[in-house]
């Protein structure tokens, strides 16, 4: 038995230090008692089969994720004000038992009242955005028609807000037609090699708060290596964004890939002439 013991206490040892892991080319999968994954996840750079022609009753819906305090709400409110003169635009913002981030955004006057909708999940926030998405289609349909009775000539832009989630969350495409996930150097440096959907298959990574990089002791370089490999396929890898939404850097950069998938899903729409 004390044998057993100290073996397995051996074992679990090694997994933590990483010395011997799949991830990082060991020789052996980390010890667990229940059964494992093939690999963390796998980034799809060819997403054909999920993309929307008909933006009439829901406008182009982009949906952010990432854990709680990872500064999603603020991506919101700098993208709200610089979007808001360029295309119809609204936000559903999701809490589990408030409308906290909705009223922020009001307070800090992202757009008109009538743009934004909260969505209360009374739940995992996970769920409203992959298993029901019922609740948010509601909000964005009822989004679109307002914003389309103040400009009908263009497709609306919907901006859908998850409430903080674990890396185990990402929107159903029945949702979102592009896909963001912010995570926070606060976090560690580990963030992104522990995979999950909302780090190897979201359409593009957010590694917000680099200002605090060095204050909380994490490497951007281990950030940025660990993000390839995790968002890696045969083709290359998925985009990555390192960020500090409050002081404005790489914002243009989101912005940017937001209206450049925006416009091509539309090109052609009727209601993008």
């Amino acid at each position: 038995m004390r044998s057993t013991l100290a073996s397995l206490a051996t074992r679990r040892l090694a997994c933590r230090s990483g010395a011997l892991n799949r991830h990082n080319g060991g020789t052996f999968a980390a010890f667990r008692s229940h059964y494992s994954y093939a690999n963390p996840g796998k980034w799809q750079s060819d997403r054909k089969d999920y993309h929307r022609h008909d933006f009439e009753d829901r406008g182009y819906t982009v949906g952010i994720g990432g854990p709680v305090g990872s500064g999603k709400t603020a991506l919101v409110l700098a993208l709200t004000k610089r979007l808001a003169k360029k295309v119809p635009l609204g936000v559903v913002t999701n809490d589990i038992f408030t409308q906290e981030d909705a009223e922020f955004l009001t307070r800090n006057k992202a757009l008109p009242s009538q743009f934004i909708r909260a969505v209360e999940t009374g739940g995992c926030p996970h769920a409203a955005i992959r298993e029901d998405v019922s609740a948010n289609l509601t909000a964005c349909e009822d989004l679109t028609e307002v914003l389309k009775k103040e400009n009908a000539a263009q497709s609306a832009l919907i901006l859908c807000e998850s409430g903080g989630d674990n890396l185990a969350a990402n929107f159903s495409r029945e949702l979102a037609d592009l896909t963001l996930y912010v995570i926070d150097v606060a976090g560690g440096d580990k963030i992104p090699r522990k995979g999950g959907p909302g780090i190897t298959q979201s359409d593009v990574l957010i590694i917000n708060k680099i200002d605090l990089a060095e204050a909380v002791g994490a490497d951007l370089e281990v950030m940025k290596t660990d993000a390839d490999v995790m968002r890696s396929n045969d083709s290359g890898s998925g985009p990555t964004i390192f960020a500090s939404v409050r002081n404005d850097i790489s914002v243009e950069d989101i912005e940017n890939f937001i209206m450049e998938n925006y416009a091509a899903a539309t090109k052609g729409n009727a209601g993008n002439q």
